[in-house]
């Protein structure tokens, strides 16, 4: 699927689903209400993989990952219950993955490749497709999908280097490593499914396609021949787990006697 068609879904899945929250809410009348009083704050960590889909990929191809060159990423966040489907989440995570001609066989003589660190900040709002207008540990146990999306903040750090053939006949970037900071904007997007542990606890997997705002998280300009990422910036990939502890409120769990 296409970045263009991914946003469509996207937004057709938003549409459904404020609908289907207008005719909950209507059906919530005389029956539980969300109140001030049930908002909760909730605070956790993630462990992800990264995948990255840029200049040096495997095929000609948009969407093209070598999974090869996963690496580990990890963060946190809080977040915070607003209405029984929409909360409000910011998260701060590192960001590793690298890249290279070699690996990816597309243009194994340009032997390019690359290693970019850095960090991720994130603001997003989180729709779940099933709500909750009860208090925070009455809510389902049953897995709840859910969507997010927002716009986010990237330092990146990058190392290039070329050790390309002796007959390698295109332009060469570089003649020695060579290494550069980048600072843009970022839209994550995310799909994810959570699932209640416990009164307090939730876990949950979640998928993200980060949108950056430059074509150097790689440290590689998109002109170089043989790109095939000449019409977009860099992208990144992260899929993995969350876990999350549910902090109270002013809502007060009964005693029992």
């Amino acid at each position: 699927m296409g970045f263009k068609n991914c946003f469509k879904a996207v937004l057709l899945l938003l549409f459904f689903s404020f609908a289907y929250s207008e005719v909950s809410a209507q059906g919530l009348k005389g029956r539980a209400r969300f109140t001030a009083k049930k908002r909760y704050w909730s605070y956790g960590g993630t462990l992800t993989s990264t995948n990255y889909m840029g200049d040096l990929a495997p095929v000609n191809s948009k969407g093209s990952i070598d999974w090869g060159s996963t690496r580990a990423q990890w963060g946190g966040f809080i977040q915070k219950r607003y209405a029984p489907r929409i909360s409000a989440r910011l998260s701060l995570s590192n960001m590793f993955f690298a890249g290279s001609d070699k690996d990816a066989g597309l243009n194994p003589d340009r032997g390019l490749s690359f290693n970019t660190w850095g960090f991720n900040l994130n603001l997003q709002g989180v729709i779940d497709l099933f709500p909750n207008a009860g208090v925070y540990y009455r809510r389902p146990k049953v897995p709840i999908p859910y969507v997010a999306l927002g716009l986010g903040a990237i330092y990146s750090n990058y190392t290039v280097s070329q050790d390309a053939s002796a007959d390698y006949v295109g332009v060469k970037i570089t003649d020695e490593m060579k290494q550069g900071d980048v600072f843009t904007y970022n839209v994550p997007l995310s799909l994810g499914v959570r699932y209640k542990l416990s009164t307090h606890l939730d876990i949950g997997l979640e998928g993200t396609l980060n949108f950056t705002g430059s074509d150097k998280i790689d440290g590689i300009d998109n002109s170089i021949n043989g790109s095939t990422f000449k019409e977009f910036n860099d992208v990144y990939m992260t899929i993995g787990f969350n876990l999350a502890y549910i902090m109270g409120g002013t809502i007060k769990m009964p005693k029992f006697r």
